[in-house]
């Protein structure tokens, strides 16, 4: 059996970086994605194509590892970065980076959608599901923390 788990995440936030420079390294997939906790491997697929390889998470018992792929693709003038699903694995993700010229710096909207279809027993949905939610906000805030850490960094 296995269940199928949605997950979506939206939030905005502000740095003072200039947007090239956020630019710069939200579209470029692997250093981007190196910001990202638990990721066991990225594998580039060749045509802007790559496969997430997360390390396993759950208890002793109970465990999985999330695998998807997505195609990327990005419009330097208008300063967006967006992943389409490629039916490949246990996930399907879409979303986007929307960047915003904001006083000295840059408003960065981040959105992604998508699922994670597992195999857990019924009887288990409903804590797996909160699991897998919980887990992944975590690891996206995370992810947010460390590409803000980042942006701090960079030398105006």
């Amino acid at each position: 059996m296995s269940v199928v788990i949605p997950i979506s995440i939206s939030l905005d936030f502000y740095t003072q970086a200039p947007i090239q420079d956020v630019f710069e390294i939200l579209s470029d997939v692997p250093r981007s994605v190196s910001h990202f906790p638990n990721v066991e491997q990225l594998v580039s697929l060749g045509g802007e194509k790559y496969r997430w390889e997360m390390e396993k998470m759950g208890t002793q018992k109970f465990y999985f590892q999330v695998k998807y792929t997505t195609r990327y693709s990005w419009n330097e003038a208008e300063k967006w970065v967006r992943w389409y699903p490629i039916s490949e694995g246990n996930g399907e993700f879409s979303g986007s980076w929307k960047l915003q010229q904001e006083d000295e710096g840059t408003r960065v909207f981040f959105t992604n959608e998508g699922q994670l279809q597992l195999p857990v027993p019924r009887f288990a949905k409903r804590i797996a599901n909160a699991f897998v939610r919980t887990k992944f906000q975590e690891l996206f805030d995370m992810y947010i923390r460390n590409l803000q850490q980042t942006f701090a960094d960079i030398k105006r």
